[in-house]
């Protein structure tokens, strides 16, 4: 994660501008293991039931995290729970490129349905629970927690909320898991 961080001119200790990430996504492309770069752009877009969605979009040859209107009033507004949407997309586009691309491939409905049918696995094999996992991450590093922590000598989940710019529900899940893996997570 440090260099996902780093590209994204991010230091481990400061918490991510998700209105700039999200603003700037032009400026990012995934590089797949066959060498094809794929660009990145955000959008806003109007839906009434979700916060917004990952596609490849075939024709421009472009990743796009599209954002609700709402989702992006919540950007601008700085609240946790929007940049947290932005980062788990792009933890979307980062894990998952192929998946988006044959998806694209597929008609709509198909889309749907090979969304419904995915049972049957454990919970790491699940793509929201990858992407959560890389939002975690990125959002709340090992190492910037362990900073905290040399720093304060007590983490608190408002100390890692405060620093991060993440909400205390999300810091308190980070902050467990870094207490029960630590030496793990900072290898």
């Amino acid at each position: 994660m440090a260099n996902v961080r780093q590209e994204l001119n991010f230091t481990l200790d400061q918490a991510i501008d998700s209105l700039r990430l999200f603003e700037d996504l032009h400026e990012i492309s995934i590089t797949k293991s066959d060498g094809k770069v794929i660009p990145l752009r955000g959008g806003v877009i109007a839906v009434e039931d979700s916060e917004g969605y990952t596609r490849y979009d075939r024709k421009n040859q472009v990743i796009e995290i599209l954002a609700s209107e709402s989702i992006y009033y919540l950007l601008e507004n700085r609240q946790p729970r929007a940049g947290y949407f932005v980062v788990h997309e792009l933890g979307h586009c980062v894990l998952h490129t192929d998946q988006l691309m044959r998806l694209a491939q597929m008609p709509t409905d198909q889309q749907a349905a090979f969304h419904r049918g995915r049972g049957g696995h454990r919970p790491f094999e699940d793509t929201e629970w990858q992407a959560n996992a890389f939002a975690s991450a990125l959002l709340m590093p090992a190492r910037g927690i362990a900073a905290l922590e040399q720093t304060y000598g007590q983490l608190t989940d408002s100390l890692i909320a405060d620093q991060f710019g993440v909400s205390l529900e999300a810091a308190g899940y980070r902050l467990n898991l870094y207490n029960s893996k630590k030496e793990d997570l900072l290898r």
